[in-house]
Parts: C-alpha cells; structure tokens; sequence
C-alpha cells in the first residue's frame, strides 16, 4: 500500500509543478500584453521589463496557488479513475481515503511552504518590483533615511530630518506634543541619539505653549527624552505598503496604528490573510479530489473548465468576505477565512460521501 500512496503523491506532484509553472507563465504573459504599450512609451528596455518579472514571480506564485493544487488534484485523480488505476487500486485494497492522506500531506506542506514565501520572500521582491516599476534602482537598504515622521503615544510627532541607521543616531530633529488637536510643547534640537534605553536630545530648545497663549523657551545641551517610546528599528523602518512588510512587521504596524488611536480594521483583516491564503490550497485539494474521483468519463478539458469554475467561485468568496470584514459585517478573522471554511465543509462532506 505504501507503493500506491507514493505513486499517487509523486503524480500529483508531477501535475503540480506543470500547472504551477503554466499558470505562472499565464499570468506573466497577460500582465505583459495589458502593460506592453505603457513600458514602450517610457522606452523600457527588455532587461528591465525581465527584471520586473523575475520580481513578480513570488506575487504570482501565491496568486495562483489554489488555482494550480486545484487543477493538479482534478487531474491527478480524474486521470486515476480515468484509466481505470482507482478501480484497481481499491480491487487491491486500498480506500480512498489512503490514497488521500499522502496527497493532503504534501499538499499541508507546500501550503506551509507558500506562508514562508508571503513572509521571507515576497515582502522583498514586491519591494524591488515596484521600484523597477517607478523607474528607479532596486535598493536593499538604505544607510541613511530622509523626514523620517512618525506618530508615537499621548499625541506625539517625531520628526527627524536625517537618520543613520548604523549610528542610530538623528538630525534635524522636531518632537510635538498635542493635546486633541492643540500643540501644547514643541522640542528642537540639532541630534537625536540612542542610548541603550533611550533616546537622548542634543543642543536645542523646549517651547511650551499655555491655554492663555503665552509661550515660554527652555534651551538644553542634553535632555533625556523619556516619552518617547519608539525605538531605532522604527526610526529605520521605511514607509511603505503592508504587501512590503513581513507578517511580523505588519504585526507591529497594526500594533502601533492601535496604539495611536487608528481605525485598524481593514490592515487586521489583509493580517488575517497572510495566513488564510496560503492555505487555500489544502482546501482546494480536498475539494478537487471527490469531483474529480468519482466518474471515470471526465476530459481534462472539462477539469480545466471545473478548476476555471471553482477558482472564480472561490476568489468571489475570499473578496465577498474581506469586504464584509472591512464593513463590520463579520470580524476581521472570519472575514479572512469565511472562503475557506466554507470550501473546507463543502469538500470534507463530498469527500466523506464518495464511495470509498
């Protein structure tokens, strides 16, 4: 029975590779064609046009994840039954079931796989991507940051008009305070450094502004800066979207959005869809197998129109429950994984009703 198992992983892995590689390639050649005429009127040259692809591979990748496992286990078991080897193979012995298990572990696996690509991988390429895209040089990180302006607690800005990172150390340095929305103190000074625990400002002035409109100036060489609770990973954080940052970044986004008071709704369910979508393709498999398992007269190209089917159906659900997650409709995390819970029964049910 081991023999049979692995037979039917390594096919469906086989299958899975041609229609990860082909859906890849579909969806390269199509974003190609819709934005061919814009790369012409900017006179892009073919290597950065292939630039641009080689960093949008992981973005496609995760794209077309359920549509490619999907596809791969209609045509993996519609092929087995098909021919005739499911007939045989429960002749010999084997349920379905077994025959299940080898695939929706590999299946598990490459869907573990794909989170460690949204996070490790994609962040980073999506970051290079769009700078090919805006004409500029890919950078990894840069040593120094310009008007670095962040929000920090109790109604504070921190602005910093040149930061080091190796330094951890600031120029040009402004820290407002408000209360609601009047300014109640504003700090300038010519450094900011860190010290181990905090920050320390350098050669500048405090102004304090009263309800009555008076105004009082204090100068300093040093002052500890106690009420400041950003720290130098944030200061050398760069501004950019959430499909640039790590899980673990967007995590801390999210966090200090919270902290500052921010409606955080919409950013809590594109979280809780950082772990939903990669496993979509575990539930795409379980869904696939009893469809395609349970007649011995279906063509691959009415699979493809079933993957083609189910695919729409499913995006629809995943883009129907982030929007009623953002609306309040549902919780951000059911509105994350709704699509996928509701896919999950149906194809456990279809499965358990297959004839073993």
């Amino acid at each position: 029975m081991r023999v049979l198992s692995l037979y039917v992983q390594r096919q469906f892995l086989e299958l899975f590779l041609l229609c990860y590689i082909g859906f890849v390639g579909i969806f390269v050649v199509v974003d190609l064609v819709g934005r061919l005429s814009a790369f012409i009127d900017r006179g892009v040259g073919p290597v950065v046009i292939l630039m641009f692809y080689l960093w949008s591979i992981p973005y496609f990748s995760v794209l077309i994840l359920p549509m490619a496992m999907l596809l791969a286990s209609l045509l993996c078991f519609g092929g087995l039954a098909r021919f005739g080897e499911l007939t045989a193979m429960k002749a010999a012995g084997a349920s379905l079931y077994r025959l299940v298990v080898p695939v929706l572990s590999v299946s598990l696996l490459i869907c573990v796989c794909a989170f460690f690509l949204t996070d490790w991988v994609m962040p980073g390429a999506n970051r290079r991507r769009s700078a090919v895209e805006r004409g500029r040089k890919p950078v990894f990180k840069k040593p120094i940051l310009s008007q670095v302006v962040l929000r920090d607690i109790d109604g504070q800005i921190l602005s910093v008009g040149r930061y080091i990172r190796a330094e951890k150390k600031g120029q040009q340095v402004t820290l407002d305070k408000y209360e609601g929305r009047k300014l109640v103190m504003k700090i300038r000074a010519e450094e900011i450094v860190w010290q181990g625990e905090g920050w320390e400002l350098r050669d500048g002035e405090v102004r304090r502004f009263s309800d009555q409109g008076g105004e009082s100036v204090r100068k300093f060489e040093n002052l500890s800066a106690d009420t400041i609770t950003l720290g130098p990973e944030d200061l050398a954080r760069e501004s950019r979207p959430p499909d640039q940052m790590s899980y673990k970044e967007f995590t801390n986004f999210i966090k200090r959005k919270i902290r500052n008071g921010e409606q955080v709704t919409r950013d809590l369910v594109g979280l809780h869809l950082r772990l939903a979508f990669p496993f979509a393709g575990f539930v795409m498999v379980l869904f696939g197998i009893p469809l395609s398992s349970g007649t011995q007269r279906t063509g691959k190209p009415l699979l493809v129109g079933i993957c083609l089917l189910v695919s729409f159906v499913y995006y629809g659900s995943i883009q129907a429950g982030r929007v009623m997650g953002w609306n309040g409709l549902l919780s951000p995390f059911w509105g994350a994984w709704a699509a996928n819970l509701m896919f999950l029964i149906i194809g456990t049910g279809m499965l358990t009703r297959t004839h073993k």
